[in-house]
């Protein structure tokens, strides 16, 4: 791709502002910006609608043309901190403890630089040893003893100014290697720069793939027994003092960048790529898994040579939207000559807008959590047993695999096999994408989906506004006040507690919510602050997973709450959405069967041909049907309200459709085939206070809604129950 960019949000008020960084390797490209009516593309079942904004404000911003410029994202996590000025470093004493995941090639631990890079040390392992270097390279001491690979060890070494050097490493058990040197005496300089987990006198380099905790950096050395001390465990400047050491708190404060430092060589430092944190150091005593209550002990970070929190892209055109701009789905379209990107982004409602009846949720944090997924390309021949047929791969993705520098997504793992817990916003991101073809569903997903529903809302000439996800963790309840109706995307899959909160005020104040999606509301996710947006998630055990946390990791950094599935914390998604994530699978989709319930509200099939005890909705783009991809089904015992009508349930799932690990348990009866919890189901129920809730249990619900133009039972249905929500203001059952 020779033309890619990404902006500085996802989401903006009308009236705010927005930036857009571009890498283009040609001379220059066109911006533009274009208004997304229709997610699609010539390989899809449906082609992209997009209008031109043709706003004299827009234009008098946007240049006719903008030099290309190529713009490089730098993966590999490590923390800096400058050395104060007025510090002397005349020798040097470097010292961690190390937990390396992968040791291939030399890895830095602790690097100390002079101001110009002429002088410097380099503390590094590798699968063989380990080496204390200079700034040039050049080696001081090596040690042929390695570090024991996933267990905790201690590394350091000391030179003294007479350039006496000494290197050693505990391993565990007791086990201690040793060697020294003598060099031509120590260099001395002023200030310079610390680097733990990554080396280099620029751009980091050799960076460390593992858990790194109680770094100790002094600009004189040490005695051998202090060496014998910070490896029993005791603290450094117990040992050492705090004048001219750094002994930077890793852990101390996981929700922030800001790395505190309990000497005086640096005056602090900073994560760069956000390693992962809120991990247990080596002096773990395993009696207890929340971080809050035994915070020494979670002491470590995690580093990774693929982490990736911000591009660190520069800003190629700026846009104040205008203020009467409508709220919808935009994107800067950018192109230069055959190429083409589209960068999309939200208009939200300003501040003090009227509220329109109808608001849209779009699920940023779910698309985020997919963002630059590689399983597509990487496993293209496993996911061709997955579907039982060969569905093709969108060219991105295979320039995706190419390009590891761009970050990974919340269902990815890192180099050394654990899990990206990360994914932020402020990155090129090639599948949140109008065109962006998903082999999940032969076509349309996430925010291609989404397009869909929003083009069906224009087609009725809805009255709407669109917000995401970032909006409703900003503003909580207060997002939604006002509207008459919420709409959901069609796979809000990852949710805070403010989110699910402000859902469930929204409700109860009478509000009335449609919930046009599956698998949602399914994950504790959090948002982290800084401008990259990232978004946090740990996949506990016992569930659907992709990979699964570390022991005694399972709480979020940026909250210390538990993180998994809410189901597990007594808030499973039935409790105010009235279905909850049942099974998955991505053969086919399914229709419906009209439950003998939904006499009791037969408003819902107004002009649907539909008798109970029939079927509708199997049939439709994508994988053929209104209840597929991933699906939800109500439980009482999940939380699901007793008086929810249950109006149809999903038929016809083939083995391919699974059950989900959450309510897969060892049981020594016979099982029942096919397991009835397999299966989607369509609920609608009033809520104290006058609101109510509709729910279809599937993702797939949305993309049906489009087949043959909208004229379908599953579209009629849809209709059916925006009509009522928005119109009438009496009980939804029984009225």
């Amino acid at each position: 791709m020779r033309l890619l960019g990404y902006a500085d949000r996802l989401s903006v008020p009308a009236g705010g502002r927005i930036e857009f960084k571009i890498g283009c390797e040609l001379p220059e490209f066109t911006p533009s910006l274009v208004r997304l009516r229709r997610g699609g593309s010539p390989v899809h079942e449906c082609d992209l609608l997009e209008d031109d904004v043709l706003d004299d404000e827009v234009a008098a911003q946007l240049p006719a043309t903008v030099p290309g410029r190529v713009q490089v994202s730098r993966a590999g996590s490590c923390v800096e901190a400058a050395v104060r000025g007025d510090a002397v470093v005349h020798g040097a004493g470097l010292a961690a403890w190390i937990h390396p995941t992968l040791l291939e090639g030399e890895q830095t631990v602790l690097a100390l630089t002079a101001p110009d890079g002429s002088a410097g040390y380099r503390l590094a392992v590798t699968a063989d040893g380990c080496a204390l270097r200079d700034a040039g390279g050049t080696e001081l001491a090596r040690l042929d003893a390695a570090p024991v690979l996933r267990q905790w060890s201690f590394v350091a070494a000391t030179v003294s100014p007479a350039g006496e050097v000494r290197l050693e490493l505990h391993r565990p058990g007791g086990g201690i290697g040793g060697a020294s040197a003598d060099v031509a005496g120590a260099p001395s300089w002023r200030g310079g720069q610390l680097r733990i987990g990554a080396g280099g006198r620029g751009e980091p380099t050799g960076f460390f793939n593992g858990r790194l905790a109680r770094p100790v950096v002094s600009g004189s050395g040490w005695a051998a027994e202090a060496t014998a001390r910070l490896a029993a465990g005791a603290a450094a400047v117990e040992v050492l003092g705090a004048d001219g050491v750094s002994a930077l708190a890793l852990g101390r404060d996981p929700a922030s960048a800001s790395v505190a430092d309990d000497g005086s060589l640096t005056a602090g430092g900073t994560a760069v790529n956000r390693p992962a944190s809120a991990v247990p150091g080596p002096f773990w005593s395993c009696t207890e898994t929340d971080l809050r209550r035994v915070p020494d002990e979670y002491d470590a970070l995690h580093l990774h040579e693929d982490d990736l929190d911000d591009a660190g892209w520069e800003t190629d055109v700026a846009l104040r939207v205008p203020a009467d701009l409508p709220s919808g789905a935009y994107a800067l379209k950018v192109r230069a000559g055959e190429h083409v990107d589209r960068i999309p982004f939200v208009v939200t409602p300003p501040a003090g807008a009227r509220p329109a009846p109808v608001l849209v949720v779009l699920p940023t944090w779910t698309y985020l959590a997919y963002a630059n997924w590689r399983t597509y390309a990487e496993f293209e021949e496993e996911r061709v047993g997955l579907y039982g047929e060969r569905r093709g791969v969108d060219p991105r993705d295979r320039w995706l695999a190419r390009h590891p520098e761009l970050g990974k997504s919340l269902y990815d793992v890192h180099t050394d096999g654990s899990g990206v817990m990360y994914s932020s916003r402020a990155r090129p991101i090639v599948n949140i994408r109008p065109d962006y073809f998903t082999p999940t569903t032969r076509g349309l997903r996430h925010f291609a989906q989404d397009l869909s529903l929003l083009h069906w809302l224009d087609g009725r000439g809805e009255d709407y506004a669109v917000i995401t996800d970032d909006e409703l963790e900003d503003r909580g309840a207060d997002a939604l006040a006002g509207h008459r109706v919420v709409i959901t995307g069609s796979h809000p899959e990852y949710s805070s507690a403010r989110m699910l909160d402000a859902y469930e005020s929204f409700t109860a104040h009478g509000g009335r919510l449609m919930y046009l999606g599956g698998n949602g509301f399914y994950h504790v996710t959090n948002r982290h602050s800084g401008p990259s947006g990232a978004v946090e998630i740990r996949r506990a055990r016992g569930s659907t997973t992709a990979w699964a946390s570390g022991a005694g990791e399972e709480h979020l950094s940026g909250t210390g709450e538990p993180g998994g599935l809410w189901r597990w914390r007594g808030r499973a998604p039935q409790r105010a959405f009235g279905v909850g994530m049942t099974a998955q699978g991505f053969d086919k989709a399914s229709g419906y069967r009209r439950s003998a319930q939904s006499r009791a509200v037969d408003w819902v099939f107004d002009g649907v041909d539909v008798a109970v005890g029939e079927v509708f909705g199997d049939e439709g783009p994508g994988l053929g049907g209104a209840a597929g991809d991933e699906i939800d089904r109500a439980d009482i015992a999940l939380g699901t309200p007793a008086d929810a009508v249950v109006l149809a349930t999903s038929i016809g799932h083939s083995a391919s459709i699974v059950l989900v690990a959450d309510d897969r348990t060892i049981s020594h009866r016979a099982p029942v085939s096919p397991d009835p919890r397999v299966r989607a189901d369509i609920v609608v129920f009033d809520r104290p206070g006058g609101g109510a809730v509709f729910a279809v249990g599937s993702i797939a619900w949305s993309t049906a809604m489009t087949h043959k133009g909208g004229d379908n039972d599953v579209s009629r249905i849809t209709a059916n129950v925006l009509d009522r929500f928005r119109d009438h203001a009496g009980p939804a059952v029984g009225a």
